[in-house]
């Protein structure tokens, strides 16, 4: 038996612990981290790990220990779930159903990370199968609209990405708002191959660069006219990425200080942007502001009510900024601002897993407040 060690998202190097085990192939224990460059991070770090063992070609795993064979049929437990995994040329099983490899790493990652936390094998197999019966990629739309983008007319051929609305509609069909109350319909394969695009950036299949009127097309079976058109280009538009990103993100921050109006407020700049949130802690105060530096893990700055020195107690200010990153690169200002405000609520659990936070402060607990009838709101 193996133990797969898998850091925590934080900086306490403390890992969480599962076990893998195979009679007819010898694992060793592993340390996986969390690969920052995508969506999901830890599940990132996992499917590498994975892929390293059925992936014919290399992996960053590599180096350390050598994958299946090229044709291979293991029985392999992970926690104390059992997983039935073969090959023979370019097929791929598991548990007896043929599937894809990047659905398979897929489901094989969930059900790791599952088993961290989960003992028993029935739900572990219900986390399997639940993973199985719809690709990553598909689930990924569902919950986060489709992405896509196009290049507009004009003549600087402006790059505009957007999020479609998508509706499952059978156990195999996939509805897509193309257009002002126009849905087209494509099959869970055909948008799985969508992805492989639009989601990774691989330019495989045939939806590679497609373009608006393609993509109508496709999924009507018909041409549209040219007034058609034009509604369906100022529709996509109007739903942006980074405008729907940054929508959410501002609701969510209006539904925080609605739900925590004495321990949340915001003040705003001349164009009534979002620029400051103070944050009343359990065990302290805090400011979030927006940063100058744009950086795609470090968007805004946070700072804490303390004394600059301990043995000048009575000289108090912000300090900071107090370096926080997120785990994975891609959050948008607002989104930022939201996470750092709902972490810094519960103060004294984020205190132990930052640790950068902890030379700031210089005062005990609840010593020091501040009065926030000073802000100018």
């Amino acid at each position: 038996m193996a133990v797969i060690s898998i850091y925590k998202p934080d900086d306490s190097n403390e890992k969480y612990e599962t076990s893998v085990n195979c009679e007819t192939f010898n694992f060793k224990a592993e340390t996986i981290r969390a690969d920052r460059t995508k969506k999901d991070p830890i599940l990132a770090g996992i499917e590498q790990y994975w892929r390293g063992f059925l992936s014919p070609k290399k992996s960053r795993y590599s180096h350390r220990r050598y994958g299946f064979e090229p044709t291979f049929n293991h029985l392999v437990r992970i926690g104390s779930c059992p997983v039935l995994l073969s090959r023979s040329g370019i097929r791929y099983e598991i548990n007896g159903k043929v599937a894809n490899l990047a659905d398979i790493i897929s489901a094989l990652a969930r059900l790791t990370y599952k088993s961290c936390f989960e003992q028993d094998a029935a739900k572990l197999l219900l986390t399997l199968y639940a993973t199985l019966n719809l690709p990553a990629d598909v689930k990924y739309c569902l919950e986060n609209r489709i992405p896509y983008f196009f290049y507009d007319f004009n003549e600087s051929r402006d790059k505009i990405e957007v999020r479609l609305n998508c509706q499952q509609i059978g156990d195999k069909e996939i509805a897509v708002e193309i257009s002002d109350g126009i849905w087209g319909t494509m099959s869970v394969r055909e948008l799985n191959t969508f992805c492989n695009f639009y989601v990774h950036g691989k330019k495989v299949g045939s939806w590679v660069n497609i373009s608006p009127d393609e993509l109508y097309y496709r999924l009507m079976d018909e041409d549209a006219s040219e007034s058609s058109m034009k509604v369906m280009r100022a529709f996509l538009a109007q739903n942006r990425t980074q405008d729907i990103v940054e929508q959410r993100a501002i609701e969510l921050v209006q539904e925080l200080l609605s739900q925590y109006p004495d321990r949340l407020k915001a003040t705003y700049d001349e164009k009534g942007d979002l620029s400051s949130l103070f944050v009343r802690g359990q065990d302290y105060d805090w400011k979030i502001t927006d940063t100058k530096f744009k950086s795609e893990i470090q968007m805004v700055s946070t700072y804490v009510w303390q004394p600059i020195r301990k043995d000048e107690p009575e000289d108090i200010d912000w300090r900071g900024p107090i370096c926080i990153d997120n785990m994975a690169k891609g959050s948008s200002l607002g989104d930022q601002f939201a996470a750092r405000a709902l972490a810094l609520l519960n103060d004294s659990f984020t205190i132990q897993i930052v640790s950068t936070i902890r030379r700031y402060l210089v005062g005990d607990k609840n010593e020091n407040r501040f009065d926030f009838n000073e802000i100018e709101m």
